[in-house]
């Protein structure tokens, strides 16, 4: 037997699908008109139930005379001759009239009664429908203004700006919210735009070197084997900063997203380990590498990144120090923080340069970072994982006496012992140093 189901699973898309086609202005007058008609309808009907009540007893309890003429809604004139009535009458006439026994006057009465209440019914949703209807308009014209600014947006005209006056309504903080809004994109964008042009500068030198370096072997027919071999020396060294400089672009890329491999890394073996794989470049560097003063430092976090982090520092510790100078590791809890500084006797950082080190592409002396094949992409990826990570990247540094990088950590949370927090030591350089730990600028 072959069975039949019938269903509606699009009724409520279709009847979403028709409110879509009217306005929020006609939405709200209609709206508005509906309510206006639903409470007059209930104040008249009420009125109506109390003139049947009593409308008898209020004429006669006054002293009024009937009308002696009263015409009828369909145009009939009935001609009433009856006396005034007395008020045992009118008493009696009172209750025939709630039971529904009216006379021709009565009647015509109460018909003119409710004709004029429908007829003021009908004005007065009519008349609030339009008034609605103007109000809403008004109220939603800034609206209507946001509705168009966002449709001519483009990456040409993101200084646009609402600029929207007023009172410091819900409409004013929606208009402000925008103009933020476009605020943040064309920063956005305006970074974007300075990453492209600096990545295609990056990317343009070596292969430039490159090809020059391959024509002028190619073009010489005298070259001999010595020649190419310091060609494809020269080449090896533009692959190898091509490499660097691509895998430095992928992981800043990733550390802008959210962390999704969380663990607990303990960074006391996680710097000794970063210090062991940066010792040989320290010796080439003539550069001696202390660790001191680490506590058990426990944080949540990618270890692979945070090992980037510190990697970083101490290998531009390294770099910009001087033959016989140090980097000195230091690590201790602090306000429920880990705290790790990295501090260098280098030729350090001008005042003026100090706040755009963290920018993409920045070099402090440029000729040395080219020369070492660096991008000045280090110290952006440094801030960019230490923000990922909830945490926070200060310095200090003079020129001729070093630098400070001071990296905090939310610690993992747990007990401390007798709730003490180990104190700050007096100095990061070397003994007698007055260079300070925690001056971050």
């Amino acid at each position: 037997m072959t069975r039949f189901s019938f269903s509606f699973p699009r009724l409520p898309r279709l009847r979403q699908g028709r409110r879509r086609f009217l306005p929020l202005r006609l939405r709200i007058a209609i709206g508005s008109a509906a309510l206006v008609f639903v409470l007059s309808f209930s104040l008249l009907f009420f009125i109506n139930i109390a003139a049947i009540n009593g409308f008898s007893r209020i004429i006669h309890s006054s002293g009024l005379d009937w009308p002696r003429t009263t015409v009828l809604p369909n145009g009939t004139r009935l001609r009433n001759t009856l006396p005034p009535l007395p008020a045992p009458l009118a008493e009696r006439l009172a209750e025939s009239f709630a039971r529904g026994h009216l006379n021709p006057v009565e009647r015509a009465l109460l018909l003119e009664l409710q004709s004029i209440s429908l007829i003021g019914l009908a004005l007065v949703a009519v008349l609030g429908g339009f008034g609605a209807y103007w109000l809403a308009g008004t109220a939603l014209r800034p609206l209507r203004q946001v509705s168009n600014a966002a449709r001519r947006i483009s990456v040409e005209t993101l200084d646009t700006r609402l600029a929207l006056t007023g009172p410091r309504d819900e409409i004013k903080e929606l208009a402000d919210a925008f103009d933020a809004m476009l605020a943040r994109l064309g920063e956005t964008f305006a970074q974007q735009g300075r990453f492209v042009a600096n990545v295609a500068h990056e990317l343009r030198t070596p292969l430039a070197a490159m090809r020059a370096s391959l024509e002028v072997v190619t073009s010489d027919p005298e070259a001999t084997l010595e020649d190419y071999q310091e060609m494809a020396a020269a080449q090896e060294r533009g692959l190898s900063r091509l490499e660097s400089l691509v895998s430095n672009m992928l992981l800043l890329v990733k550390s802008e997203q959210p962390l999704r491999n969380r663990c607990e890394v303990s960074l006391g073996p996680l710097l000794e380990e970063v210090l062991q794989e940066l010792q040989p470049l320290a010796q080439e560097h003539g550069v001696n590498l202390v660790l001191e003063n680490l506590p058990d430092l426990v944080v949540t976090g990618d270890e692979l990144l945070l090992a980037r982090v510190f990697s970083n520092l101490i290998e531009n510790a390294i770099c910009y120090n001087r033959p016989g100078g140090e980097v000195r590791v230091n690590g201790l809890e602090a306000e429920g923080q880990a705290r790790i500084t990295v501090a260098d006797t280098g030729i350090g950082i001008p005042p003026e340069e100090q706040g755009l080190i963290f920018d993409r592409f920045y070099r402090v002396d440029s000729s040395r970072s080219r020369h070492s094949g660096g991008a000045g992409l280090g110290l952006s990826i440094v801030a960019a994982i230490v923000q990922q990570h909830h945490g926070h990247i200060s310095l200090w540094s003079e020129p001729g006496r070093g630098s400070i990088f001071t990296v905090s950590l939310p610690l993992v949370q747990s007990e401390l012992a007798d709730g003490a927090h180990a104190a700050l030591p007096p100095a990061a350089g070397r003994a007698g140093s007055e260079m300070p730990v925690f001056a971050g600028r």
